[in-house]
């Protein structure tokens, strides 16, 4: 079983593209290369702006190759939410956007001959219980109310339980990291340069600058699309972070009608199919815990295949991946000029509808950035966060990676870990310092500093992911220490490995990622 995304599994092969090597100059810099960055990337360039696209990894490989793949005009708290909360001339105005997003998306794949299975397809939301029927309906005329065709019927096109749908025309799904990976292929030119394994390590609003590894870039305008911006950032004090899981496995009965459907019970799910080289998958998502705040092991995955196979034929879980969700506290995301920037914009907030709103979000920043307004600049508009007092530690915005530091270890704390089974963590406290510590397959201990590098959190174990996870901001790092995902910038401070004979050994030297 692969531990990679189903997208990541079967999207087309692309060679990797250069790593920034020297310093440039351009109009606009974009932090990352998922479907937000591309997207502004894109028509930033279409306008006339040169533009400089870093990503620390691989195109798409952090959100964007980790999402559903589906596009839809609702969202995952539900119009009826937004409308109970902010009115129903917002929950319209949302509905509005993320429609006018699909439809520009699909506009790109038509105009580029883009091969990443994009169709259009019902979105539907199923009653499961008796508890959930009301949920369901409520949702019903939320979606009427803003102008989607929706209609209510009381089966479900799938073989579940169903005790009322919610069906919604004209949505669709797509290949994801095909279409960002073609989409890069298509903007690089004279006039939009975009690199790969190129964190940025430090941002310089003041003075319009990217540190990287390798060289700097110089720009006017900057746009921080990490999902959640690098660095320290108020908007991070508004966001609730959740992780999430999803299982891909090959279907062996008759395909089902394709559509996203979305199915409210004692557990909510999120299921999909994919068809690729005359292989059928059922995608099934769902079992959310909030990042760092609870152990959590290999049974979302289990819970997950679990609840495939009771209603469906399967063979065996070819993918299982996950992914993590930025949710605002009002619901709405973040897109436009950074709170504290003359020349940062940020795109966060997206919760479980990235691709959609990371569309929007794109095409929003690359218009603000020409001078030309969108209809939702103040409805996404950051500025709504600096209203009342700042959270402690918020005071002052910064993106910059902190030098990696070591941990001295003596025989004493080494000691501490000489019984840990091989795979297993564990964290205590020594010296009035704080230590995490995993032991690796091959009898290496690996130990590191137990505060996040973001904010000095507290982190816990994800045994599920084999990452030290943190609660507060989400920042995830690897059990030696490199950060897998953001906000953070600097890794774990880390002490020399422990080896399978008790010895100590050197750590690996290796630089900050975002």
């Amino acid at each position: 079983m692969d531990t990679a995304s189903l997208w990541q599994g079967t999207a087309v092969k692309m060679a990797c593209l250069p790593t920034l090597q020297t310093d440039i100059a351009v109009d606009v810099a974009v932090v990352g290369a998922g479907i937000t960055g591309l997207t502004a990337a894109m028509l930033l360039a279409a306008g006339g702006k040169t533009v400089a696209v870093l990503e620390a990894h691989r195109i798409g490989g952090s959100s964007t190759g980790h999402s559903t793949g589906n596009l839809y005009a609702l969202t995952d708290m539900g119009l009826r939410e937004i409308a109970r909360r902010r009115g129903e001339a917002t929950m319209r105005a949302v509905a509005e956007s993320r429609a006018s997003a699909v439809d520009a998306l699909a506009q790109t794949i038509q105009a580029l001959s883009l091969k990443c299975a994009f169709t259009r397809t019902a979105w539907h939301l199923i009653a499961s219980t008796p508890e959930t029927t009301g949920a369901v309906e409520e949702e019903h005329k939320a979606a009427q109310a803003a102008g989607l065709q929706a209609r209510l019927v009381d089966a479900s096109p799938l073989p579940l339980p169903a005790r009322r749908t919610l069906r919604v025309e004209n949505q669709a799904q797509f290949q994801p990291l095909d279409y960002v990976r073609q989409l890069a292929q298509h903007i690089v030119g004279d006039r939009c340069l975009v690199f790969e394994n190129t964190p940025a390590l430090a941002v310089d609003d003041a003075n319009g600058e990217i540190r990287t590894p390798n060289g700097s870039v110089r720009c006017e305008r900057i746009l921080l699309a990490t999902h959640t911006p690098v660095g320290v950032h108020l908007v991070q004090s508004k966001l609730d972070v959740v992780r999430e899981y999803a299982v891909a496995l090959r279907l062996e009965d008759a395909l089902p009608e394709p559509g996203i459907y979305w199915v409210l019970g004692q557990d909510n799910y999120s299921l999909r199919l994919f068809t690729e080289g005359g292989i059928a998958w059922l995608v099934a998502v769902g079992a959310p815990h909030p990042t760092g705040h609870a152990q959590a092991t290999a049974h979302p995955f289990d819970a997950l295949e679990c609840y495939a196979r009771t209603h469906f034929k399967l063979g065996p879980v070819d993918y299982r991946w996950s992914a993590q969700r930025y949710r605002s506290e009002d619901l709405l995301p973040c897109i436009g000029r950074n709170v504290d920037s003359a020349r940062t914009w940020i795109a966060t907030g997206f919760s479980g509808d990235g691709l959609t709103y990371g569309t929007l979000a794109g095409m929003m920043v690359a218009e603000q950035m020409r001078g030309r307004p969108t209809p939702w600049d103040d409805l996404y508009s950051p500025s709504r966060l600096a209203n009342g007092k700042r959270p402690d530690g918020f005071e002052r915005e910064r993106t910059e990676a902190a030098p990696s530091a070591v941990l001295p270890l003596d025989q004493a704390a080494r000691a501490l870990f000489a019984d840990l089974p091989l795979c297993e963590s564990r964290q205590l406290e020594h010296g009035g310092q704080k230590l995490a510590a995993f032991r690796c397959e091959d009898g290496r201990v690996l130990i590191v500093g137990a505060k996040c590098t973001h904010m000095g959190c507290d982190l816990q174990w994800n045994d599920a992911e084999t990452s030290w996870d943190c609660h507060c901001h989400g920042s995830r790092f690897g059990p030696d220490g490199q950060v897998l995902e953001g906000p953070a910038l600097t890794p774990l401070a880390r002490a020399p490995d422990i080896s399978p004979a008790g010895e100590p050994d050197q750590p690996d030297e290796t630089g900050a990622e975002d």
